[in-house]
């Protein structure tokens, strides 16, 4: 339930981490139809998998699933720590970012990780998209009482919000950049100097090296993005 190559992208980041992770316990949240879980499995035989979400997914032990709202604090698995929390493509289905970031916070061992993506919405194909019919593309343009899929978050709104929320952001990778995207290459041809400019002129207290990370060429062009945080030691 996610865009094409996101998982593919986060079982990379951890393969290529360094850490020995056969053992570590990860939480997938919201899990949906558990996806995410089956696919860590395979390379992660001896890791402790659990998910949370309204519904448990039929892949997944009752033991290993917790029914969580996202939307309000919760408290899951008596207290157990994790060392690594991963939201995929979930935080655009409920609102209170900040407080669901912050209960994942405490979830976490010091020096967990929390990896969280989200549908891009400043590649070219949105902003043509929302400058002919004022939405962007995978969004909506009305929304209706429980529909999914209805929550825009640009990326750097992310950034502060899990900031906000005590962690430290270690990398923002873009992900999911299908045949057809490449269309949009003359498109960004032609837009990215301007916006590289204006991020030069721009009087952000935000270092020149993490604005290029958060607004790099491939933004222009990919779908999704990932963003790896961490909880520092206390």
């Amino acid at each position: 339930m996610t865009c094409r190559g996101v998982h593919r992208a986060v079982i990379e980041y951890l393969l290529k981490s360094g850490h020995d992770l056969s053992s570590s316990a990860m939480l997938d949240i919201p899990c949906g139809q558990g996806e995410l879980i089956s696919s860590l499995r395979r390379f992660f035989p001896g890791a402790d998998l659990r998910g949370c979400d309204l519904k448990k997914p039929e892949s997944l032990a009752s033991g290993n699933f917790a029914s969580v709202d996202a939307s309000r604090p919760f408290t899951v698995f008596s207290g157990h720590k994790f060392d690594y929390i991963f939201s995929v493509s979930g935080v655009m289905e409920f609102d209170n970012t900040l407080q669901f970031f912050e209960s994942c916070h405490q979830h976490l061992r010091d020096g967990g990780h929390f990896v969280v993506t989200n549908d891009n919405i400043v590649s070219m194909r949105d902003r043509i998209s929302y400058f002919c019919l004022g939405k962007v593309r995978q969004y909506h343009l009305f929304v209706t009482l429980g529909q999914g899929g209805w929550k825009v978050i640009p990326i750097h709104n992310m950034l502060r919000i899990l900031q906000d929320a005590g962690f430290r952001i270690r990398e923002v990778r873009y992900v999911s950049l299908l045949p057809k995207d490449w269309l949009m290459l003359p498109f960004a041809l032609l837009v990215y100097p301007f916006q590289f400019l204006y991020m030069n002129l721009s009087r952000s207290r935000i270092p020149w090296k993490e604005q290029r990370a958060i607004y790099p060429f491939r933004s222009l062009l990919c779908r999704h993005y990932i963003v790896v945080c961490q909880k520092d030691f206390i």
